[in-house]
């Protein structure tokens, strides 16, 4: 470990790599970023979206979920359109059961995207590890 240690602490960084990092606070092209949150309406979805529509960086939220999720995505876009927010939420449901292609439904949701979330899954049964 001694040798290693000393093979690191012999290695000239320059000084730009211990600097703070710089988290950019907006888009590439200067403007709020575009946030995708597919299942959007889980236990795990409906915080995670409430805090990307508080946060001052995104312009665009869209959440999508099922539409046989126990609250639908359009459900939670309406809950968060009633906090005082500078984003935009829109809601996208996809019918399971309709035989439509998420592809051909969804294309208008994650176009122009910066960021796509993805805390869908489908809960532990028992037994599962």
């Amino acid at each position: 470990l001694k040798t290693f240690l000393g093979f690191v602490q012999s290695i000239p960084f320059p000084p730009s790599f211990f600097s703070p990092l710089r988290i950019n606070t907006m888009a590439p092209s200067g403007r709020k970023f575009k946030v995708c949150i597919c299942g959007g309406a889980g236990g795990i979805g409906q915080p995670l979206s409430m805090l990307m529509a508080m946060d001052d960086r995104v312009g665009e939220l869209s959440v999508y979920d099922l539409t046989v999720s126990a609250v639908p995505a359009e459900g939670v876009a309406t809950d968060l359109a009633h906090l005082n927010m500078g984003s935009r939420v829109r809601a996208f449901g996809l019918d399971p059961k309709s035989g439509d292609k998420p592809k051909d439904k969804l294309k208008e949701c994650f176009v122009g995207a910066d960021l796509v979330l993805i805390p869908a899954g489908v809960p532990r049964k028992p037994g599962m590890n």
